[in-house]
């Protein structure tokens, strides 16, 4: 038989092998009927929640070189914190899924270890690669292979990997002292800020150094982006806000102000910006052109104390 009741004023079906409308939800009484025969039935439909389009890592490095350490996952919303990983880490510094393989990398500066975990339950599987001086960002670049930036090394250079693990060596000529931010031009040039130098250095396809591209107006620069226009914006850790630099390097001024020790940034899909702010442990999210729109995630929660990485997945 058909079955027929009224939800929320609407006439809503459900079939003999048990489909039922999504907005059937809560209704206690219905009316079957076959032939000459009718009966009332007592059910109720319980909605099950829709699983998030997209969920927001952070890394939390809590009190720097003593932790304690965690990697945090939110819903979509910056609601229902819940801890992903907390094993195995060692002062992290970046999140990088691979999802053909099915894992998700940290980079560990105290340890000099990329560790791997499963991308959906997070359980520690082991090193994808060792004995890098200090790791910090790690981003996949236009050749498809993994670059990652030295905190530590005499030299700084950034290194390269396979996918797989497989180490290619330095890939720039020069290093970059405590260098934490990367990113690539539309030429395919790379762009590498330096935390204690105060500066973003820029270098060829090849990894040959192409000199300073900013040094100025820069107070620790951590997280560097280009957007479509060419436009190279630099989150100022000490200096509390996003700074623009046209494509030559040079100075437009205060993207976003109001922010401390922030680090870590990520992009939705309509463009608004993720931004980490470890003085307020909290994850503030902006426009596209910069304006404030809210604490995506809120001072504290999960347990957050000092945001470092931020990623969409």
């Amino acid at each position: 038989p058909t079955l027929l009741w009224t939800s929320n004023n609407n006439n809503v079906s459900i079939d003999n092998l048990g489909n039922v409308a999504p907005q059937a939800v809560g209704v206690s009484i219905i009316t079957a009927s076959s032939g000459n025969v009718q009966s009332n039935y007592s059910i109720t439909v319980l909605e099950d929640p829709l699983p998030s389009s997209f969920y927001v890592y952070v890394c939390d490095i809590a009190n720097f070189a003593t932790g304690p350490y965690q990697i945090l996952k939110y819903d979509e919303n910056g609601n229902n914190p819940e801890v992903f990983i907390n094993s195995n880490l060692s002062w992290p510094q970046d999140i990088l899924f691979l999802e053909d393989q099915g894992i998700v990398l940290i980079s560990n500066l105290s340890s000099g270890r990329i560790t791997k975990y499963n991308s959906d339950t997070g359980s520690y599987i082991g090193n994808f690669a060792t004995g890098i001086a200090g790791p910090t960002r790690m981003k996949i670049g236009p050749d498809n292979l993994l670059y990652v930036l030295q905190w530590n090394n005499t030299t700084n250079k950034v290194k390269r990997f396979e996918l797989d693990g497989t180490p290619l060596g330095d890939f720039t000529s020069i290093g970059v002292p405590q260098s934490i931010g990367l990113d690539w031009d539309a030429a395919g040039n790379l762009y590498v800020s330096s935390y204690s130098d105060d500066f973003v250095r820029k270098y060829d396809l090849n990894g040959n150094d192409l000199g300073l591209f900013i040094n100025s107006n820069l107070e620790g620069p951590t997280n560097i982006w280009f957007d479509d226009s060419g436009n190279l914006f630099v989150v100022d850790y000490n200096g509390g806000a996003v700074k623009k630099y046209d494509s030559n390097g040079s100075y437009l001024g205060i993207f976003i102000s109001g922010l401390g020790k922030a680090e870590g940034v990520a992009f939705m899909e309509n463009g608004n910006i993720l931004i980490g702010n470890g003085n307020t442990s909290s994850v503030k999210l902006y426009k596209p052109d910069g304006t404030y729109i809210n604490d995506f995630i809120s001072s504290g929660s999960g347990g957050l104390i000092t945001p470092n990485a931020v990623i969409i997945r």
